[in-house]
């Protein structure tokens, strides 16, 4: 059996895990009233001194495990954000729960506090979190990413994911797209797709 199998089938068996005690691994929606990462950022120091309960979704992209916490990196699509789950925080039962089923590639929400880090790092302490979307494979690893220029080509949505200046080609491209066709519509031209060989 290859390395990839073990870990699909290690992630089968921790997707039957979740199910077995009775969580949706793909809901349809969250239960949480979710923002996004970007704009709560901007703002997280009146966030972090009001003390308001927040909730953001996304990528686990990195996981620190520290004995009774974990220290998460989510990302949304528009930022990154610290998460910090702690056992006394959400529970011995939903702790481990987590600890046993959620690997880096999975979406998950959380609902918690905002507050800085030591290190100044805005985070959330999370009350609570939900599953969204089991991974059953994994990310490409971290240092390395996509480094054949065809397998990047053939999954665009990787290279996006794990390579921010990809990610910012693709903007531009679209910012650029979306000014010539707004040009072209304000001059009075109709937009035909002709074949291609």
């Amino acid at each position: 059996m290859s390395a990839f199998e073990k870990l699909r089938k290690a992630r089968l068996a921790k997707l039957e895990l979740l199910k077995k005690a009775g969580i949706n691994p793909y809901p349809a929606v969250s239960s949480f009233e979710l923002s996004e990462i970007a704009p709560l950022k901007k703002d997280f120091k009146k966030l972090a001194g009001s003390k308001k309960p927040i909730a953001v979704a996304g990528r686990i992209m990195a996981k620190r495990e520290h004995g009774g916490s974990v220290f998460l990196d989510i990302f949304d699509g528009s930022d990154k954000l610290q998460i910090f789950l702690a056992k006394d925080k959400i529970g011995e039962v939903s702790f481990k729960l987590f600890f046993e089923t959620i690997d880096i590639g999975d979406f998950i929400a959380a609902q918690g506090k905002p507050f800085y880090t030591k290190k100044n790092e805005p985070t959330l302490e999370a009350s609570s979190w939900e599953i969204l979307s089991k991974s059953l494979r994994p990310l490409p690893e971290k240092w390395h990413g996509l480094q054949d220029v065809e397998e990047r080509f053939r999954k665009r949505y990787l290279d996006i994911l794990m390579n921010p200046k990809t990610k910012e080609i693709f903007l531009k491209k679209t910012k650029i797209v979306q000014a010539a066709r707004s040009f072209f519509e304000q001059n009075g031209y109709i937009e035909v797709d002709t074949p291609i060989l």
